[in-house]
């Protein structure tokens, strides 16, 4: 991944997406998020690599690897809704976007509970 390149054509984009905008509005949203899901796409192999590096730190540590797991999820989660209501923004549905974003918190939420419990449990078995 070369950030320069990315940031380059992001930049030259939202250029080229202006001037489309004087000419053809209509298809500025689709302009857009095709933009969007290019440089999501051009960054995936990256966010795979990063994926086995919290793989390698939890075998090495000795943390559960659910906890890891729960752990990724929640970044996706919240990396996921936020494209989400960036699309949604994009497209003049700023109140779906909104909604996308609460459903990720509660999402997030569940999917981190299983941590917090743990943790209480330390917490209890620490005290006792």
């Amino acid at each position: 991944m070369d950030l320069l390149k990315l940031v380059s054509l992001a930049v030259l984009s939202v250029f080229g997406i202006m001037c489309l905008k004087q000419v053809k509005p209509e298809i500025v949203p689709i302009a857009s998020i095709a933009v969007g899901v290019f440089l999501i796409v051009s960054v995936i192999n990256e966010l795979f690599s990063l994926m086995y590096v919290f793989y390698d730190l939890a075998t090495s540590t000795g943390i559960e690897e659910q906890s890891i797991t729960s752990v990724i999820k929640v970044i996706g989660i919240g990396y996921l809704c936020e494209f989400a209501n960036g699309v949604c923004v994009d497209a003049d549905c700023k109140s779906i976007g909104e909604k996308v974003v609460f459903a990720g918190k509660i999402a997030i939420i569940l999917t981190a509970l299983p941590i917090v419990m743990d943790i209480f449990e330390l917490v209890c078995q620490i005290v006792k």
